[in-house]
């Protein structure tokens, strides 16, 4: 293997684990003085009370997602440092901004989604608390070829859903769109990406349906027309906009997060995966300064800018 091919091997080897190592200037000059996140979770939970559809960016690519009565959780991560745990110790990015509120605020979800097996989506530090709290009672979808790595927690259900499979879980209806990524959690793993077909770590994105109302979660993609073959006239993207300097066949820039938002003709668009985890050598705030930008001209509603920003479903 070239010195080229080494260098993009342990590239995309740290990128697929969550522990990302990046060049430049150091993190603390690139965070220094953040956003501040507003109002307290207490709060910003209180203002879904009268809601039917809302959805709040609680950071990375967690978002809470209420639905009637019901909520939805996705790639849910609360911990402080992602990557890999070892005898205790997390070695991998470090969270900028916390959470737009606690594990403890949290309402208990309906429905947990989980993109892919990437440390910084299926992250066991959170997944193992939400479990301890509500034992036996949440249910959880993943992508194929991924149920084993948390197949051993306390679930109410675990279940896979490949690529254009649909079902329905408290409700909600839920339906597994391809995505362009890749899913294997460590090194030599059989992945989708790689022509494991079969028996890869696939990665998902999803549609969720409910009450008329239809809402897509990216997870995490690189630029992809397969949003063409969605059914136009989405209420909300939740799409990812950062981690893309060296990694574009992985993840989305900014404007090709609102590209693939225009082909389903999403009223609004969440910009997620980004502001949270220092992931990629672009500027902290480059994607949103980006995103901003080209959703102006194209006059697409950004729904969230910062953790705890919500949207409200109207008709």
């Amino acid at each position: 293997m070239s010195a080229l091919g080494r260098r993009e091997f342990v590239k995309t080897t740290l990128l697929a684990s969550g522990l990302i190592v990046t060049s430049g200037p150091s993190l603390a000059a690139l965070s220094a003085d953040p956003p501040p996140v507003h109002g307290s979770g207490a709060s910003i939970l209180r203002d879904a009370d009268t809601e039917n559809v809302w959805a709040c960016w609680v950071g990375h690519s967690t978002v809470l997602i209420k639905l009637g009565q019901r909520w939805v959780l996705t790639d849910p991560v609360f911990a402080d440092v992602v990557g890999l745990n070892i005898f205790g110790l997390r070695i991998g990015p470090r969270r900028i901004l916390p959470p737009a509120f606690t594990l403890e605020e949290l309402p208990r979800p309906d429905v947990v989604l989980l993109s892919h097996a990437h440390m910084d989506h299926m992250d066991m530090w959170t997944l193992e608390r939400l479990t301890a709290m509500w034992p036996d009672q949440l249910q959880v979808l993943t992508a194929t070829n991924t149920a084993d790595v948390i197949a051993d927690l306390p679930w109410g259900s675990c279940n896979e859903i490949d690529w254009g499979e649909q079902c329905t879980v408290a409700g909600v209806t839920i339906r597994a769109l391809q995505v362009q990524h890749n899913g294997w959690r460590f090194p030599g793993e059989r992945c989708r990406s790689n022509g494991y077909k079969k028996t890869g770590r696939s990665y998902n994105g999803y549609e969720i349906i409910y009450d008329g109302a239809r809402i897509v979660f990216g997870g995490d993609t690189a630029y992809t027309t397969a949003f063409r073959t969605i059914q136009p006239d989405v209420d909300l993207a939740i799409m990812p906009i950062g981690s893309y300097e060296g990694y574009s066949a992985l993840h989305c820039s900014p404007e090709e997060a609102l590209a693939m938002s225009e082909m389903m003709r999403a009223r609004a668009i969440m910009p997620i995966h980004h502001l949270t985890f220092k992931q990629s050598p672009e500027p902290i705030r480059e994607p949103l300064m980006r995103l901003l930008r080209a959703a102006d001209t194209n006059r697409l509603h950004v729904a969230a800018r910062l953790p705890g920003n919500t949207y409200r479903y109207t008709t």
